[in-house]
């Protein structure tokens, strides 16, 4: 089975990109109105937008979708503020270094299915973010105690898949949509090593509800690089 989960991700159609998660309180201790932000995987914006709205004005949003980026700008047209949106896949953002004094990753990991394509990416994070620059992080964690998730991490295990790596499908058609991948601890916090952001500032295990309405954990991070 091909890992590469590029292709999945651009079929979705604007607004449908799935979108679950909500801005952990936490951010906003660490993110200042004069950052410089960049929201790697933004889908259709819903993310920035928001920040847009509380006052964040600097803000930049990158995804491979481009319907999504279409709807992101068409929408952005509303706000006082003007942020930027751009196509660009996360292995080659198309930015100087060190540039960013904020980094968010919303749900973006999970789609993340080649471990060497996680590993250029959080480089690439770790070249556009300044020195002491924060990154921060939630994702999805493995739930094997679900049944549901249990099942699906068992298939993926059957079928050569990483553990944590399973197939989604269409509720109503059973259509496979995508493959997604869901971390323990440790992945996240080797994965931010291998970036550059080894100074974790905070950390949260939590419940988190799926598009689908699974209940699922859920990690939250925040980190420096240093």
């Amino acid at each position: 089975m091909e890992l590469n989960s590029i292709e999945y991700w651009k079929r979705f159609k604007g607004n449908k990109i799935p979108s679950s998660l909500e801005l952990e309180p936490v951010i906003f201790t660490y993110l200042y109105h004069d950052s410089k932000i960049l929201d790697i995987g933004c889908g259709f914006g819903k993310t920035v937008i928001e920040l847009c709205k509380k006052g964040y004005k600097n803000i930049y949003g990158v995804d491979i979708n481009e319907s999504g980026i279409k709807f992101a700008k068409t929408h952005a047209l509303q706000l006082d503020s003007n942020p930027h949106f751009s196509i660009g896949n996360a292995t080659s953002l198309p930015f100087s270094e060190a540039v960013f004094d904020f980094v968010i990753n919303q749900a973006f990991w999970t789609t993340v299915i080649s471990k060497e394509e996680r590993v250029e990416i959080i480089k690439e994070i770790g070249r556009v973010l300044k020195d002491n620059g924060v990154i921060y992080i939630t994702d999805f964690g493995q739930t094997w105690n679900q049944p549901h998730y249990n099942k699906a991490y068992s298939e993926g295990i059957e079928k050569k898949l990483e553990s944590g790596t399973f197939e989604v499908f269409d509720k109503e058609t059973g259509e496979f949509k995508y493959l997604a991948h869901h971390y323990t601890k440790d992945e996240l916090v080797e994965l931010l090593n291998a970036g550059g952001m080894k100074n974790i500032i905070y950390y949260k295990q939590t419940i988190f509800s799926t598009q689908s309405g699974n209940r699922i954990n859920g990690h939250v991070f925040l980190a420096t690089k240093n």
